[in-house]
Formats: C-alpha cells, structure tokens, sequence
C-alpha cells in the first residue's frame, strides 16, 4: 500500500526556473479574456508566458477565444464558426475590447512564450491554416521558438506531430487523468508517463491533496515536467511555487 507523506512546502529544485503562464491572460482588474488588455496585464506583471486559444472563423481567419459563442464574453449571440473575420471585428466586449486575431498576436506579442489551446471541434483545419499561416509569415521560427501545443484528441495530437513534427505539446487530458489517478492511488508506473511530457495536475481530485512532493517527485523521476493546473488561491499557488513544480498555470498574478 502507498505510504502516507507530509505535504508541506519544502523546496525541491530551483524555484528561480518555476513558469508562470497566464491563462487567457490577466483579467481579476476587469479585462476581457484573450483580448490585448488581458494579455497587456499580464505582461506588466512580469508573465512571459501566455496561454490562449485559436478557433477558426467561417472564412478560415484564426482568432483568439475560448468558446465558439461569443455570448459569456462579448454578450453576442454570434458564434466565431458560423462568422466572418470581418463580421466578428465588428463586435465590442463590456469593457470596449475588440477579438484578437493570431495576425495581432505575432505583431504585439513576438518576443513571449505561447500555449496554443487549439479548440474543438475545428481543430485539424485550425492547424493546417496555422501551418499556412506560418508559411504567408515566414513564421516558422518564431513558432519553433516561441510556441507549444494542447490538442484534445488521439487523431488530433497525431494530425499536429505531423506538421508540426518539432513542436512539443502538453499532455492531453485523458493522458493526464491517467497519470494522476496512477500516481495518486500509488502506482505510477501504470500511469503512462512520458519522459519530456508536460502533464497538468490540479490542486485537488476527489478531496486528494495533489501538490505533493510524492505526487511531484513520481513524475520527475520519469522524466517528466509537472504544471500545477490552476491554483484557485494565492496558498495554493505559492506552495506549487515552493515544492518545485515546473509551471504554474494561474489566473491570479505572478507571486514570484
């Protein structure tokens, strides 16, 4: 049986090397997520690396926003499948921002490190336009430098290995459950985990703490990086911060 452990904070690597990422930028004063004010916050509060998410428009533009509907962040009842580019820059969040396009990003944003959430279910035909885009930008080595992938499907991760055979790509979800609830119940050899792989792990599953220095040291000893997931409070995210987990994937501000 797995032995129980303390799961105190002590330090265990180099906190100096933890990544903060911005997720969809910084939006706690106000900001409208994925929008340049979200992504001009998070900046100034010393994040240099962000995460966003591409969706494909009608007309084949890709933009910067979580859902297909517009309705949670813009109030519209739009949706970024069934509209054009043009269609869409039309629209105003509450707070007066306007939809970011990936044209936008490589302009304002060239020098910051980027996770490309790419959205279902368009998400093969938004990775071939991204390598299209990257051809019509000589692109290719800002994104080899400057990008990585989250896909959501087996057909998918394989489809983006392919014509992105440099990128790397974090672990998809179902690969993450995986590996968590192996570890977790004390068998982590069972869980899968790929040395290089970035796996996410949440503060908590099923009333289980998992920022723990067992649960952190199963993964390293396999080779693999560990992001703690969205860290709701301030606690939580200094003791991921403390304990040595890779990335920290946060909401809030960049404490260190």
């Amino acid at each position: 049986m797995p032995q129980p452990e303390s799961s105190g904070t002590q330090n265990v690597k180099n906190v100096s090397e933890v990544i903060w990422i911005s997720h969809r930028g910084y939006c706690l004063d106000g900001a409208t997520e994925n929008t340049r004010a979200a992504f001009d916050a998070a900046v100034t509060l010393g994040f240099r690396h962000l995460e966003t998410d591409l969706r494909l428009t009608r007309d084949g533009h890709i933009v910067l926003h979580h859902d297909d509907s517009l309705q949670r962040t813009f109030r519209s009842s739009r949706k970024i499948s069934e509209s054009t580019l043009a269609e869409l820059k039309e629209l105003r969040a509450p707070a007066g921002e306007r939809l970011m396009t990936l044209d936008e990003l490589l302009e304002l944003y060239s020098d910051i490190q980027w996770t490309f959430d790419v959205k279902t279910p368009r998400d093969e035909d938004t990775l071939i336009e991204l390598l299209s885009w990257t051809k019509r930008k000589n692109a290719g080595d800002w994104l080899n430098d400057h990008v990585r992938f989250l896909v959501w499907s087996k057909k998918t991760s394989l489809h983006c290995e392919r014509i992105f055979p440099k990128h790397m790509r974090l672990a998809r979800e179902p690969e993450c459950y995986r590996a968590g609830f192996s570890t977790l119940v004390g068998f982590p050899l069972l869980g899968g985990i790929q040395k290089g792989m970035t796996y996410s792990v949440p503060p908590h599953f099923a009333r289980q703490d998992l920022f723990t220095k067992r649960i952190l040291d199963a993964y390293h000893r396999r080779g693999a990086r560990l992001l703690a997931y969205l860290p709701d409070t301030e606690d939580l995210a200094k003791k991921a911060y403390r304990l040595g987990f890779d990335e920290i994937l946060t909401n809030g501000p960049k404490y260190f």
